[in-house]
């Protein structure tokens, strides 16, 4: 009778040739997780820094993402005073009341009206490791969250910062949050996909 199974050779064959593989795809891998988690961590630590500098400034600050289809940056932005943040809708009510319609482009300037960037924590705009991009950016200023274009957290003059859920994804797709605590600034990582209604909850 033929014998129909794996002899030891062939079984040591494979697991050699597995073996393999998974020593080229894990420091890859292990590469990609490490990038993701030293962009949250810087931008973590730069929340730190930009919400002491509005503090000791006296001026509002915000960090400005902008979320590209196959490349990220952002960088911070500074404007004197205490600015509050208009949401879309408010936009379009006083536009309403003018009766105008404000194009996108005046939206943007509306926005944007007081703010110059800042150099104070790095020269020039930061440019997220290759493989790497900003998913999606919610604060509750934002009706939905942000997949596309320029989105903002803002920093007040009195140390409040703009409760947001910055999540940020791998090659792979693997997600990662950072959540910006309002009262102390304080970011969290958290290695999944988390909404800020989900932690609203909580």
């Amino acid at each position: 009778m033929k014998n129909k199974g794996f002899s030891l050779i062939e079984v040591m064959i494979v697991l050699a040739i597995l073996g393999g593989l998974l020593a080229l795809v894990m420091p890859r891998l292990n590469r990609d997780k490490n990038n993701v988690t030293k962009v949250i961590r810087e931008i973590a630590v730069l929340g730190k820094e930009v919400r002491n500098q509005a503090r000791v400034k006296g001026a509002t600050h915000r960090l400005v993402m902008n979320i590209g289809p196959t490349e990220s940056t952002y960088w911070v932005e500074m404007a004197n005073g205490s600015v509050l943040r208009k949401s879309k809708e408010e936009f379009e009510q006083e536009a309403k009341e003018n009766n105008e319609k404000l194009s996108d482009e005046q939206k943007k300037d509306a926005e944007a009206a007081g703010f110059q960037k800042s150099t104070k924590f790095f020269k020039e705009d930061r440019k997220v490791p290759k493989g790497i991009n900003f998913v999606s950016v919610e604060t509750p200023s934002a009706p939905e969250p942000i997949t596309s274009g320029t989105a903002y957290v803002y920093f007040n003059p009195e140390g409040l910062v703009e409760h947001a859920a910055i999540q940020i994804s791998n090659k792979e797709k693997q997600i990662w949050t950072l959540i910006f605590n309002p009262l102390t600034g304080h970011a969290d990582i958290m290695e999944k996909a988390v909404s800020l209604k989900d932690v609203t909850k909580q």
